[in-house]
């Protein structure tokens, strides 16, 4: 077993457009969408190949990505759960999800929550699975099951979870955790993880659920559409024809999805790409260019959609990233 390691990160405004491993291994984009101020906080520990993490977002969210392709993540969300959908699925009380391996996923939060996720081999969990229940953890081939947990599990969890990371954090000045007892927290996570999913059951799918799964597989595949045909050249008629749906359909799919319309969808991922590369800014970048990358043909109207999205003229943040990579 590898050493352990614990981080903690605190992104503040523009920052967590910057955040793309929140869940080690994985790959996220978040988009903003408000101007309300974005602090994004973000804790790890590695237990060899056993990961724990924890994010805290104060503002609404859009996390779009995929989970880690070598382990199965076990999420749940404690805080603002009611304000949240996974692959626009709503979250249940004592809920938890149970992700394949490189399960896409849409998080979408529409004000403040906090998440957890445990990832583990699966070979490591099915082993315990087998020694503490002699029976395998029914896991999705793809995307995730969700498990209805008791109550005093999913509190169980939670807790381990958050002592793990505040033992973690008050160890690290001192050297860290020791290797044996990096062994000992490796195993209680998965022996609580497999109690908690033995006694508790598999949500069965219904019309509901498979609506939103379908749902989430046609958003992902207009998404692609838009970006993989040039932001610039592709419009909403465009979409709905190669998407197979008429325009009004998928203007009410998008509504009842994801409480928006495909074009302020589309637009805020544009948005979001403009701001990622203003950020990130090389030298040589202009308002102008970033602009017509991401499929705005009027600059003026740009500006203004860029500002009631995130409190400032496009100008303004190209200006900040420029002085600040000068100053480096």
């Amino acid at each position: 077993m590898s050493a352990s390691l614990y981080e903690a990160h605190t992104y503040s405004g523009f920052e967590p457009t910057q955040i793309f491993d929140v869940v080690y291994g994985g790959h996220f984009e978040h988009r903003l969408i408000s101007s309300n101020r974005a602090d994004l906080v973000h804790r790890r520990l590695v237990l060899g190949d056993v990961r724990v993490e924890s994010g805290t977002y104060n503002f609404a969210v859009i996390g779009q990505g995929a989970m880690p392709q070598d382990t199965v993540c076990i999420g749940l969300v404690d805080e603002g759960m009611e304000l949240t959908r996974c692959n626009l699925e709503s979250i249940g009380e004592d809920e938890v999800q149970v992700y394949a391996p490189g399960a896409e996923l849409t998080y979408h939060a529409t004000g403040a929550s906090r998440w957890i996720n445990v990832a583990m081999p699966e070979a490591k969990l099915q082993e315990m699975a087998m020694a503490r229940l002699g029976r395998p953890i029914s896991l999705a081939k793809r995307g995730f099951k969700i498990y209805k947990l008791l109550r005093e599990s999913r509190i169980q969890l939670q807790q381990l979870c958050y002592d793990a990371l505040d033992l973690a954090a008050e160890l690290a000045p001192t050297g860290g955790i020791a290797p044996q007892l990096a062994r000992e927290m490796s195993r209680a996570f998965v022996t609580a993880y497999v109690d908690a999913l033995g006694t508790a059951h598999v949500a069965e799918p219904n019309s509901k659920s498979a609506t939103a799964q379908r749902h989430h597989q046609l958003i992902l595949a207009c998404e692609r559409l838009l970006l993989g045909g040039g932001v610039s050249n592709v419009n909403l008629s465009e979409i709905a024809r190669r998407s197979g749906y008429s325009q009004r359909s998928l203007e009410l799919i998008f509504q009842n999805a994801v409480g928006m319309t495909p074009g302020r969808w589309f637009a805020n991922i544009r948005l979001n790409g403009a701001l990622r590369e203003l950020v990130a800014a090389a030298p040589d970048c202009s308002v102008t260019s970033v602009a017509t990358r991401w499929g705005f043909r009027h600059l003026s109207r740009f500006a203004e959609h860029y500002r009631r999205t995130f409190g400032e003229l496009p100008s303004e943040t190209l200006s900040r990233a420029l002085t600040r990579q000068a100053s480096r």
